[in-house]
């Protein structure tokens, strides 16, 4: 009877772990109830500055900006990913920003934040070339855009 068990016991243990989620990041979410304004009634530069804290608060580095045409492209920020450990595989996923800011007719600034989602599998033999995987999660792409929106918003209360 005992002899029955052990395999029985080590192959559930084994199942069970198959599809573990690993913790190299969380997707950021917003407020339940925030709704992005997207057009900001302030100065060109405060809105810059306000984004660009929003960015530093929260850790998300910029690779490369440029004031006078209004963009910010942020480097990835890791996210959650996967482990297979019955097919020997991973997924990982990462993210970036690419923010601009225009000047509308009405005096106002608009705000356009754009996430980027992508991801790669890896095995213990080869690891795949990222891949754009935005269209296939634009639910994830609203909340980490909202989310972004947010944050600036509450840089914006906050000045």
């Amino acid at each position: 009877m005992k002899s029955f068990f052990i395999p029985l016991i080590c192959a559930v243990v084994l199942l069970s772990a198959a599809g573990c989620i690993t913790d190299n990041g969380k997707f950021p979410t917003p407020a339940a109830d925030f709704v992005p304004k997207r057009t900001y009634a302030v100065s060109h530069d405060k809105l810059w500055q306000a984004t660009l804290d929003a960015l530093d608060n929260s850790r998300i580095p910029v690779v490369n900006s440029d004031k006078t045409n209004g963009r910010i492209q942020t480097d990835y920020i890791a996210g959650p990913g996967q482990v297979n450990i019955a097919l020997a595989i991973s997924q990982i996923t990462r993210y970036k920003y690419n923010i601009s800011l225009r000047d509308e007719a009405n005096g106002s600034i608009r705000l356009n934040v754009m996430c980027t989602i992508e991801d790669s599998m890896s095995s213990t033999h080869s690891t795949s070339q990222w891949r754009d995987v935005t269209s296939q999660n634009t639910t994830l792409e609203n909340k980490l855009e909202t989310w972004l929106y947010e944050q600036v918003e509450n840089q914006l209360k906050g000045s």
